[in-house]
């Protein structure tokens, strides 16, 4: 019986892990975290047998011929992202390393945001660039080990986190008055909730249905602020900023809101066809 992300353990990285590693980068720098990053990848690649297979699943439907080293790239890409958040949240990441234009960037946006790259760290390319804060939600558990995480800084960030499984009210009229402030909003709308799992939409994605958040497009559009999607992904040395910007064209809200499903759809799709080895999801997300 296939199983939704959130009923599998996650493999990401704990408090302690992240502590552990942000001192070894303190002492010794960054390389010898990619190289303890090359071997718990390389660990987890022959012992997470769910999240290989669901990366090989994905190869086969993109209908590649050399599965098992896509999968192997795929993993050892994504440890490498883990690696580029630690220093970028250290505020070592040189915003020289991302490419994009100007006038894509704006303030008091909402921003829909995948699984696709490494979006993570263009907090601190935005704080910089628009001097500007950032809001970011997140899975409850991994919401409270990334504050703890942040509290370990010397340099406040400019940054609040917020459980996804939480959103009320209150946080909605918080969140719209952060915008109105011209702070800026990220959310992922690519994985559906444990709370939420029966507030779905289903479309077509590479070929074969999978679910998505119905909660997060009718937040995106409820608080009244502009809305973009939004990836960061890796060319060579570089990271590429990929901004599109959502313009209903309808005027009727159920109309609207298929609007933005079908257009977040395609943005997913067109991109993870592009950087398929950057393509984050280890699970299986596809209904058949």
């Amino acid at each position: 019986m296939r199983k939704n992300w959130f009923q599998l353990s996650e493999s990401g990285a704990g408090e302690k892990r992240l502590i552990f590693s942000f001192y070894l980068y303190k002492i010794f720098g960054k390389n010898i975290l990619r190289i303890i990053a090359f071997f718990v990848v390389l660990i987890t690649f022959f012992k997470a047998k769910d999240r290989r297979k669901a990366s090989e699943k994905f190869f086969k439907i993109l209908g590649r011929k050399h599965i098992l080293l896509d999968s192997w790239i795929q993993f050892f890409n994504y440890g490498n992202s883990l690696v580029d958040k630690i220093i970028s949240f250290l505020g070592d990441f040189d915003n020289k390393n991302f490419v994009y234009e100007d006038s894509d960037f704006e303030t008091g946006v909402f921003y829909l945001t995948t699984h696709i790259g490494n979006v993570e760290i263009l907090r601190s390319l935005l704080e910089d660039y628009k001097n500007t804060k950032v809001n970011v939600f997140l899975q409850a558990n991994v919401c409270e080990i990334f504050r703890k995480f942040l509290n370990t800084f010397e340099k406040k960030v400019a940054l609040d986190t917020f459980p996804i499984e939480e959103i009320d009210l209150n946080t909605s009229i918080l969140i719209s008055e952060k915008l109105k402030q011209g702070e800026n909003v990220f959310m992922a709308g690519d994985r559906i909730s444990a709370q939420n799992a029966d507030k779905i939409y289903k479309r077509t994605f590479l070929g074969k249905t999978i679910s998505l958040p119905l909660g997060v497009i009718r937040f995106a559009l409820m608080l009244e602020a502009p809305i973009r999607f939004i990836l960061c992904v890796k060319e060579g040395k570089k990271y590429r900023v990929i901004i599109e910007k959502f313009i209903p064209t309808k005027i009727n809200k159920s109309e609207i809101i298929e609007e933005l499903e079908n257009k977040y759809v395609e943005f997913l799709e067109k991109y993870t066809l592009k950087y398929p080895h950057q393509f984050y999801n280890f699970f299986d997300i596809w209904e058949e």
